[in-house]
């Protein structure tokens, strides 16, 4: 049924790359994305001293409001394209899994929802693991869609629609709870996890509910739903919008944890 990638993964081939650009510039609009992102800058805690590493750096924003020197990488060039116009000085294009950095070279280290789309996670784990110096932080965060949850009037419905999101819309979709164990597998100490719920009412709130409402559509082409179930839960999720019940949750794992040894 066909290998579970995301756009993200792809951007430089998507038909308008733009399109992906904008919306991470709409989450990092979003209050929920601002406080979560506030709380890895103060796991991180960096010093003027070192060198931080982002994978998965995007447009940049969170880079630069770091406070610090920050190397980005990034497997598309168009994100890294963008964010040199927007002023991040240090940007790769690379792959989070071949790291093509020496080992030891930056005082910490973080990664934000880009782990769900990675094809080898441990790989990436191992990497950046193997790039932090002694003492340096890693921290890492993503949603888990195992998670999610929404009353719904149909709820077999709702659920082969939610279990489409996180057993075959992403590589990864449900990694999040586990990273703490896999990071004191990878020789990390001081593992922590922190759990935030995003909780959405508003059906035009973090790009649309992540585009909830097209899930079924895309579950149909790939075979998992009929275009008959399609049609249904469109509608059906048109009158829960409509009558203003729309309640969808999904849990965020913040993972963080330190490399053995003194900085």
């Amino acid at each position: 049924m066909g290998e579970r990638v995301h756009g993200f993964t792809r951007v430089d081939q998507e038909p308008r790359p733009a399109e992906w650009v904008e919306c991470l510039d709409k989450l990092h609009a979003e209050p929920f994305y601002r406080d979560y992102k506030q709380r890895v800058r103060e796991l991180l805690a960096p010093r003027a001293d070192g060198l931080q590493l982002e994978v998965g750096s995007g447009v940049g924003t969170d880079a630069r409001a770091l406070g610090a020197r920050v190397l980005g990488l990034d497997r598309s060039r168009t994100m890294c394209r963008e964010s040199r116009a927007r002023g991040l000085a240090l940007v790769v294009a690379a792959e989070a899994e071949a790291l093509p950095l020496r080992s030891g070279l930056v005082a910490g280290a973080w990664s934000d929802r880009t782990f769900q789309h990675l094809a080898q996670p441990d790989r990436a784990l191992a990497e950046l693991v193997r790039v932090l110096r002694p003492g340096g932080r890693l921290v890492v965060v993503d949603p888990d869609y195992g998670t999610q949850a929404l009353p719904f009037p149909d709820p077999d419905l709702a659920r082969r629609v939610l279990e489409f999101r996180a057993c075959h819309a992403l590589r990864n979709g449900t990694l999040a709870h586990d990273m703490g164990r896999r990071f004191a597998e990878s020789g990390l100490c001081d593992v922590a996890v922190e759990e935030r719920r995003l909780v959405v009412r508003d059906p035009s709130a973090v790009d649309h509910v992540l585009g909830l409402r097209s899930w079924a559509r895309s579950a149909s082409s790939r075979g998992f739903m009929t275009p008959e179930e399609v049609t249904r839960w469109e509608m059906l999720y048109d009158q829960v919008v409509a009558a203003g019940k729309l309640l969808w949750s999904v849990s965020f794992f913040l993972t963080s944890g330190r490399k053995p040894g003194a900085r």
